[in-house]
């Protein structure tokens, strides 16, 4: 009877162990980037606890601000972002999935520096190309809870993270010799692109009213959506995706890329003080 007792005891054990780890997964927000140096200032302030390899990617496993977060790169690109996204959901089920980072600034108010966090997004370049030129798409798609499908051109953010990122006042580091703004609210557009052309981003803001451009977040809210997963987008300009006259977005991003990543990583922290 002793024998059999001491045979049983470690598999309590790890049964109670293994149980524990589940539940502490559920309750875990998910933050992604696209560049190592989006990442960089989040993961200096992260308690590492583990990490996991899966289909290229490295979720590291830990806290910030005292909550339990899982943290990658997705890399670069629309697939590479919905691939990443649906693998955190099905391994982690986190509550909230926050994507930062940088981006090109498309409305003529918004300056390099800036954080912008648009209220929805759209795939700016899914549609039909024709003599007229490019005409937009609408992705037919049945949502969670209803029978019948709908046809969207913009995936809405979660309202409860729009209110709270609305009372985020992180420190931001100045850029050119002013502070940056955040602006919350607008549309966000998403391709697989880097934009450095004015009358594309003429355009961008003609057919979307766009305030701002990426190649992310635009596959992860969808697919955030589509999960049932509220999903939250701060970007910061490192360039003007056409650049400002004297300059072309790719000798900004060169400029400003460190810093519009460290200002959107900063507003995160501060927001993960208030989830």
């Amino acid at each position: 009877m002793k024998r059999k007792l001491q045979l049983i005891f470690p598999i309590i054990i790890i049964l109670i162990l293994s149980s524990c780890g589940k539940q502490s997964f559920e309750r875990r927000i998910a933050i992604m980037y696209a560049f190592d140096t989006e990442g960089k200032l989040l993961r200096s302030h992260m308690t590492l606890e583990d990490s996991l390899y899966s289909l290229g990617r490295v979720f590291w496993i830990g806290e910030i601000q005292d909550k339990d977060v899982i943290v990658v790169n997705s890399d670069v690109g629309m697939t590479n972002a919905a691939m990443t996204a649906q693998l955190l959901i099905d391994k982690f089920k986190p509550e909230e999935i926050i994507f930062t980072g940088i981006c090109g600034g498309i409305d003529p108010q918004n300056n390099i520096g800036d954080i912008v966090i648009p209220e929805s997004w759209a795939t700016h370049d899914y549609g039909i190309y024709n003599k007229e030129g490019f005409r937009p798409g609408r992705m037919v798609m049945t949502l969670p809870g209803k029978d019948t499908p709908d046809t969207l051109m913009f995936f809405p953010i979660d309202d409860n993270l729009l209110k709270i990122a609305e009372n985020v006042r992180p420190d931001l580091k100045p850029i050119l010799e002013r502070t940056p703004k955040i602006k919350v609210g607008g549309k966000g557009v998403s391709g697989n692109s880097f934009i450095d052309q004015v009358e594309k981003r003429e355009e961008l803001k003609a057919k979307f009213d766009a305030q701002i451009v990426d190649m992310e977040s635009a596959a992860v809210v969808q697919v955030a959506i589509l999960n049932k997963v509220p999903v939250l987008v701060v970007r910061s300009c490192s360039d003007l995706a056409g650049g400002s006259g004297s300059s072309t977005a790719q000798v900004e991003i060169e400029k400003f890329f460190v810093v519009a990543a460290d200002n959107s990583a900063s507003f995160v922290l501060e927001l993960l003080k208030q989830l």
